[in-house]
C-alpha cells in the first residue's frame, strides 16, 4: 500500500513538473510574442526609423569656398581635392569590445614602407569624439595618398564605420606670395565655437584664419547641401534613396580683391625674406590696397597639409623669432620717424605760425639748446626755410617749430589724415591703431612708471620720435597729404561675385577722414615732398623716377639705443595727380633714403610699367 502510495506520489510529482514546464514554456512564447507584437505594432514607427538610420545615411555636401582673385583676374586662392579616410559614429560598433577590436585593427595597419596609418593617440581622439559627433564623418588621416586609399578600401568589409571622404582644401598657387593679406584656413577650434560669431558653425568645420579668409569667411563658406544614401553592414556608400530629393550645395562667392600680383610679386621680390619690414602700395584716390607685404613671409599651404606636417610647419613659424606670423604692415607699430615732419609743417602752415618765407633766427649749427638740454641734428644745415628743411630733413628747423605750434595743433593735423588713436579699418583683422600723445595721453599712459609731461618732450614729437603709427597709416597719409581729397578706408575687397560670375556686392570708396587743408597749406607742402626727391641734397632722391614725378619723405626711426634705426620712405606719384602711394619700412636697417627708397622705387616703377602695357593692349584691341 505504501508501495503503491509512493508511485502514486511520484507520478503527481513528474505531472506537476510538467506542468510547470510546460507553464514556463506557454509564458515564454507569450512573453516573445507580445516582444514581436511590441516590435511589429506598437514600436513599428520607432524601429523602422533605427532600421532606417543604419541603412540610410544623411550626408553633408560641403560648399565649394568662394576663390580669391587679384584684379586683373588672377587666381590668388583656389581650392583641391583632398582624400580623408574617416569614422562615421552612425555604423561604427556600439559593444566596446567591438569599438576596442576596431581600434587594434587600425592601429596595427601599416603601408608598404611598414610605416603605421595611424597613431594611437588621434585614434583615442578620434573615437572619444565620434561618441556626441553623429553629424558628419569624423577625420582619422587627412590628405591620404592613393595609396593609404587603397589600403583602407581593401579592409572595408572588416573596418565597419570606416570611409573615405573627398574633402576640398585651399591652395595657395603662389606660395608665401601676399600670404598675410589672404590668410589660411584650418579647423575651428573648441575656443572659437563659443564666441557669438561662429554660431551655426560645427566641430571639424575648416574656417579663414587670418586675412582676407578670415574677414570674408562667411561670404567664402557659401551653403552645404544635403543628400540621403544606403549603406551595408561596414557603412559603405551604395546607392541614393530612391524618391527622396537632396538639395545641392551653394557655393561660395568669389572675392576680386584690389590686389596687383605683378605688382605684388615686384614688392615681394624687392624685400628680401630674410629682413624684417613692410610695404604697403595703395591707390589714394579710393583706398585700394594694390600690394601689402610683411616680411618674413609665411606658406599658408601648410595649414591645408596633413596632421603631422602641418604641426611641424605651424611650430616653426610659431617658433620663429622672426614672427612671421606677425603682419607687420597693419599690426607693426613703429615711431613715425621724420616723415612725421610732414604732419608737423601742415600743422604749422595750417594755423598761420610757418610761411613759405619764414626763417628761424636760430640756424642749424649741428643742435639745438634747450635749457639744459643741447638736441642734436643728424647734419648741419643753416638757416632753412619749411620747404627746405623737409629736403634736408633738419631736426633743428622742427624743434623750434615744435614749440611754436604746440602738440595739441600738430596732433589734430594728424588725425585729419589718418594718424591716431582708431584702426583705418581695413578689412583684414589684426590692424592696430597708433598714438599721437599729447600731456593728458602722456600722463596716462606712463603713470606705472611715474614719468610726467614735460613741454620739452615737443622736441622730439615734432619730428616724429615719440608716436606710434603702422606702415598702413605711412601710406595712407601720404597719400591723403598729396591728393588733398580726404582719407578713404583701406581695403581689398573690390567685387564679390557668385559661382557665374555675377557682381553680387561691390566696394563703395568710403572717406573716413576730412583729409582737408588750405590750398596753401597743400602747395607749401607738395612742393616739400618734391624737393625731397627731385632737388639736390634731397634725402629721397634714390626714389626718383625719370618720366614720373614723384614726391617723397624719409625717416630714420629711433627705437633701441646703439642699434641701426628703421628705415622708412613714403612716396606718391605722379606727386600733383596722385595714383599710387607707397610707404616702406625695413626695421634696424639704417637709413630711410638708402635702404627704403630704392625698394619704394621698383614698386613704382612697376607700376607705371603696368599701366604702360595696358594703355598698349588696349589700345592695339581697339585698332581696326
Amino acid at each position: 500500500m505504501l508501495k503503491g502510495m509512493s508511485e502514486n506520489e511520484t507520478l503527481q510529482n513528474r505531472n506537476w513538473n510538467v506542468l510547470i514546464y510546460m507553464t514556463g514554456v506557454v509564458i515564454l512564447f507569450f512573453i516573445l510574442l507580445m516582444r514581436l507584437f511590441s516590435l511589429q505594432f506598437t514600436h513599428y514607427d520607432e524601429n523602422l526609423q533605427r532600421s532606417e538610420n543604419n541603412r540610410i545615411r544623411k550626408v553633408v555636401l560641403v560648399a565649394e569656398r568662394g576663390y580669391i582673385y587679384d584684379r586683373n583676374g588672377e587666381v590668388l586662392v583656389r581650392n583641391r581635392p583632398s582624400y580623408q579616410i574617416a569614422l562615421s559614429s552612425i555604423n561604427m560598433p556600439r559593444k566596446k569590445s567591438e569599438r576596442d577590436s576596431l581600434f587594434m585593427k587600425l592601429l596595427g595597419i601599416k603601408d608598404a614602407a611598414g610605416e603605421r596609418l595611424f597613431d594611437s593617440l588621434s585614434l583615442d581622439t578620434a573615437f572619444q569624439r565620434s561618441r556626441w559627433i553623429k553629424t558628419r564623418p569624423i577625420r582619422l588621416l587627412e590628405d591620404a595618398t592613393a595609396e593609404q586609399v587603397a589600403i583602407i578600401e581593401e579592409r572595408s568589409e572588416e573596418l565597419p564605420g570606416v570611409m573615405t571622404v573627398i574633402e576640398s582644401r585651399r591652395e595657395y598657387p603662389y606660395g608665401t606670395m601676399a600670404s598675410h593679406a589672404l590668410g589660411y584656413t584650418s579647423e575651428i577650434s573648441e575656443e572659437q565655437l563659443k564666441l557669438p560669431e561662429y554660431e551655426g558653425y560645427t566641430q571639424g568645420d575648416r574656417i579663414g584664419q587670418k586675412g582676407l579668409e578670415q574677414f570674408y569667411d562667411k561670404e567664402f563658406r557659401g551653403v552645404n547641401g544635403m543628400k540621403l544614401v544606403e549603406v551595408n553592414a561596414s557603412g559603405r556608400e551604395v546607392g541614393t534613396v530612391d524618391g527622396v530629393e537632396g538639395t545641392e550645395p551653394i557655393p561660395g562667392l568669389r572675392l576680386v580683391s584690389t590686389i596687383d600680383l605683378r605688382l605684388q610679386k615686384v614688392a615681394e621680390e624687392a624685400i628680401p625674406d630674410t629682413a624684417k619690414g613692410a610695404l604697403v602700395a595703395i591707390d589714394p584716390r579710393n583706398g585700394e590696397i594694390l600690394a601689402m607685404v610683411s616680411s618674413p613671409r609665411l606658406d599658408p599651404n601648410i595649414f591645408s597639409l596633413k596632421k603631422r606636417e602641418r604641426n611641424k610647419g605651424w611650430a616653426h613659424v610659431a617658433l620663429d623669432t622672426m614672427r612671421p606670423l606677425t603682419n607687420r604692415a597693419i599690426s607693426g607699430t613703429y615711431p613715425p620717424a621724420s616723415i612725421f615732419k610732414l604732419v608737423t609743417a601742415g600743422a604749422g602752415l595750417e594755423n598761420g605760425i610757418l610761411t613759405e618765407n619764414k626763417y628761424y633766427s636760430k640756424p642749424c649749427t649741428g643742435g639745438y639748446q634747450y635749457g639744459a638740454r643741447y638736441q642734436k641734428c643728424w647734419g648741419t644745415h643753416g638757416s632753412l626755410n619749411v620747404v627746405n628743411a623737409i629736403r634736408l630733413s633738419c631736426d633743428v628747423f622742427f624743434y623750434q617749430a615744435g614749440l611754436d605750434i604746440d602738440m595739441n595743433r600738430i596732433n589734430e593735423f594728424g588725425r585729419r589724415f589718418g594718424l591716431g588713436e582708431k584702426p583705418l579699418g581695413v578689412d583684414i583683422p589684426g590692424e592696430k591703431a597708433g598714438w599721437l600723445p599729447d600731456s593728458a595721453s602722456f600722463n596716462q599712459r606712463n603713470k606705472r612708471l611715474g614719468w610726467r609731461w614735460a613741454r620739452g618732450l615737443i622736441l622730439n614729437l615734432s619730428i616724429g620720435q615719440g608716436q606710434i603709427v603702422t606702415p598702413l597709416q605711412q601710406a595712407t597719409l601720404i597719400g591723403s597729404l598729396a591728393t588733398g581729397k580726404g582719407v578713404y578706408r583701406p581695403h581689398f575687397m573690390k567685387e564679390l561675385r557668385d559661382s557665374q560670375g555675377n557682381v553680387v556686392r561691390r566696394y563703395e570708396p568710403e572717406i573716413i577722414r576730412p583729409g582737408n587743408m588750405k590750398p596753401y597749406t597743400h602747395r607749401i607742402l607738395l612742393a616739400a615732398m618734391d624737393s625731397v626727391v627731385n632737388h639736390p641734397g634731397g634725402t629721397g632722391k634714390r626714389g626718383a623716377l625719370p618720366n614720373v614725378r614723384v614726391g617723397a619723405k624719409t625717416g630714420s626711426g629711433e627705437w633701441k639705443k646703439g642699434e641701426k634705426t628703421h628705415a622708412w620712405y613714403a612716396a606718391v606719384a605722379p606727386l600733383y595727380d596722385p595714383e599710387i602711394a607707397v610707404a616702406v619700412i625695413m626695421e634696424a636697417a639704417g637709413g630711410g633714403g638708402a635702404v627704403s627708397g630704392p625698394i619704394a622705387k621698383k614698386v613704382m616703377e612697376a607700376y607705371f610699367e603696368n599701366k604702360l602695357s595696358e594703355a598698349r593692349k588696349n589700345e592695339t584691341q581697339s585698332a581696326p
